[in-house]
């Protein structure tokens, strides 16, 4: 199984840890893996936006009514 089809199956740290070390690579990888980066990057953020987007909306804290 090649990375891009594990992507959805990591947790959100290793998912991170793909992210960072894709753009590492990106910068100062050799000549394949640049293109190895270029190739990941876009299934790498959009995968992050999907889970970002069905992640729930935190809870706003309740505000408390000072005593006169």
């Amino acid at each position: 199984m090649s990375i891009d089809e594990r992507i959805p199956a990591l947790s959100d740290k290793e998912l991170a840890s793909l992210k960072d070390n894709a753009t590492r690579l990106g910068e100062s990888g050799s000549p394949k893996q640049k293109i190895e980066s270029d190739r990941l990057m876009p299934l790498i953020v959009a995968e992050l936006a999907e889970r970002k987007a069905r992640a729930p909306a935190p809870r706003k804290a309740a505000v408390r009514k000072k005593k006169a």
